[in-house]
């Protein structure tokens, strides 16, 4: 049974808007507000301390083995993670959080794990979930998986030194979007794509653009969405805790990356 974390822990997440927790450095809950558990799945009296992502009734556990390489990045690298994560429930309603990470330490039981923030953004009707309530065929076909999807949201700074806009760039590639449609995107030119295009494949250390689509897969890019591309879509609300932070590498992140492939990853 993981320790207890203090009273005073308890507390604050207990007053902070919205479905927070912590887990320990196992991934094993130690607590949660009634909102999260509400989100997870379990009855306002049933206990989450002890148990992990895979144990959830809900339909998070989908992404159980996701959460879990997430809390260990978040915990290796001593940073913060956001992430958009998409939920297609059994009773086919759609739920979406803006989930953030970040390490913790109880200084009363001297506990240390990872806390976690959840924004509700199922309201959402256009931009990322109008494509997912569809099906349509736009550039998010990845969220047509059954159980739904899991984007880290990052900065712009990476081990490979990946620009702001060299990451638009890679994510719209890798999705198959050509460079004239990405120039639409980003309103720039198609021969402007091409050139960031080139700096990528210097920084992957690769020849072709096809070798560079298979890399940026494998080292798990394909589900690193750049934080402009979110903001412009979503725009949430402003989560004041835990404080947003750029995740600054991704390649720990690898084996979701390779579960599934792109429609058209």
């Amino acid at each position: 049974m993981p320790q207890a974390i203090s009273s005073n822990l308890a507390s604050i997440i207990d007053q902070i808007p919205g479905a927070c927790g912590c887990k320990d450095e196992q991934s094993i809950f130690l607590y949660a507000n009634q909102e999260f558990k509400a989100i997870a799945g379990l009855r306002p009296d049933e206990p989450i301390a002890g148990l992990t992502d895979f144990d959830l009734p809900g339909d998070m556990a989908v992404h159980a083995q996701t959460f879990r390489e997430q809390d260990q990045y978040v915990l290796e690298r001593k940073t913060a993670m956001t992430t958009f994560n998409v939920y297609r429930m059994k009773c086919a309603r759609i739920n979406a959080f803006l989930v953030t990470k970040k390490p913790f330490m109880d200084q009363e039981t001297r506990t240390s794990g990872v806390l976690f923030h959840l924004t509700d953004m199922s309201a959402l009707n256009t931009g990322l979930l109008g494509p997912y309530r569809s099906n349509a065929p736009r550039i998010f076909n990845d969220l047509n998986q059954p159980g739904g999807v899991s984007y880290v949201i990052a900065g712009g700074d990476t081990d490979l030194d990946i620009t702001r806009r060299e990451y638009e760039v890679l994510f719209y590639m890798l999705r198959g979007a050509t460079a004239k449609r990405i120039g639409d995107f980003l309103s720039i030119s198609s021969r402007t794509v091409e050139q960031y295009v080139t700096f990528l494949k210097e920084k992957f250390n690769v020849l072709t653009k096809q070798d560079l689509i298979e890399k940026a897969i494998q080292l798990g890019y394909y589900y690193v969405m750049p934080e402009s591309v979110f903001r412009t879509m979503a725009r949430p609300a402003a989560t004041h805790f835990p404080r947003h932070e750029p995740v600054s590498s991704f390649h720990s992140l690898r084996n979701g990356a390779r579960d599934t492939q792109p429609a058209s990853r």
